[in-house]
């Protein structure tokens, strides 16, 4: 009897080693998880995606995107093992992911995009000066004659992605400090979406993530850029001869473009899994020539200046 119960332990023990054994780690270029990207960013992590995977057969990354507040929401909750967006976690929300068994978050620097302003071709307007973007923000300017005497368009309406999105968070931060969007302004869903409004109403200004349009050789982008026309800043630096100041690479790898901003992978990973397989993949040379070809600014590497066109 004695000797049957040992045998009956073995054969449990051994049951559970099979089992743990068979429950398979991912690994940096295997497995599958969940991350959460800044709906902005989508034309650019698409495109990253799709060279992993066929890169690595056996890695699958499932991207859900969303507004900026919400992938990182979606971090501090556990539902993705990285966020994809535009500024590094707080003090409160790193603080938020300590406490959940003393993580600590880890960021990848993959380089820098913009916020831009795009206008209906209609629009006899082109260009905007510092001030008066703090003002169409504010709701100081609401009128079109307000900007330029001869432009007849009337109310202004000023579109967005969503109320939580990282442009929002931007431009409330380094244009308003801290107050808030004027009562002109308004909230869609995506950026096609805010493209789509633009086209069809003359007198909307739309402010969307440059990924969008940067792409000049990516059907997607070309098909934006014929219905929209991208507005001029007035440029943080003294306007170089010959160079429109659109967010264009060179206007942003120089800041001289003023709504530049980061673009970082934060991870909440303990261990080197697909999730820093992932990250350190577009930190890489491939991956960062990927974001160099689609229009934005890597993090390293040279850079091409490309016009976008009226």
């Amino acid at each position: 009897m004695a000797r049957l119960k040992i045998l009956g332990l073995l054969l449990f023990f051994a049951a559970c080693g099979s089992n743990q054994s068979s429950e398979k780690l991912d690994t940096t270029t295997s497995g599958e998880i969940t991350i959460a990207c800044d709906e902005s960013l989508q034309p650019i992590i698409e495109a990253e995606e799709a060279v992993f995977e066929s890169l690595y057969p056996e890695a699958k990354i499932n991207v859900v995107y969303l507004s900026e507040y919400d992938a990182i929401q979606y971090l501090l909750a556990d539902s993705a093992r990285l966020a994809i967006v535009t500024r590094d976690l707080n003090t409160t929300e790193k603080e938020a992911l300590k406490a959940q068994k003393n993580i600590t978050s880890h960021f990848h620097k993959l380089g820098y995009d913009a916020v831009g302003f795009i206008l209906n071709p209609a629009n006899t307007d082109t260009s905007f000066s510092l001030e008066q973007i703090r003002k169409l923000l504010s709701g100081e300017i609401t009128q079109w004659n307000q900007v330029s005497a001869s432009n007849k368009l009337g109310n202004i309406q000023i579109v967005f992605d969503h109320a939580r999105s990282g442009a929002v968070r931007l431009l409330e931060d380094s244009v308003l400090k801290g107050s808030k969007l004027g009562k002109n302004c308004f909230a869609l869903k995506s950026n096609p979406e805010v493209l789509d409004y633009v086209e069809k109403n003359k007198n909307a200004i739309g402010i969307i993530g440059v990924s969008w349009i940067s792409d000049l050789d990516d059907k997607q982008s070309k098909y934006f850029l014929d219905k929209v026309k991208v507005a001029e800043v007035q440029p943080i630096l003294m306007r170089v001869a010959g160079i429109t100041n659109k967010p264009i690479q060179g206007n942003i790898a120089l800041k001289q473009y003023p709504y530049w901003r980061p673009i970082l992978a934060v991870s909440r990973e303990l261990r080197a899994g697909l999730g820093t397989g992932f990250a350190s993949f577009m930190e890489s040379e491939p991956g960062q020539k990927i974001i160099l070809k689609g229009g934005l600014v890597p993090q390293r590497s040279s850079i091409r200046t490309i016009n976008l066109s009226e």
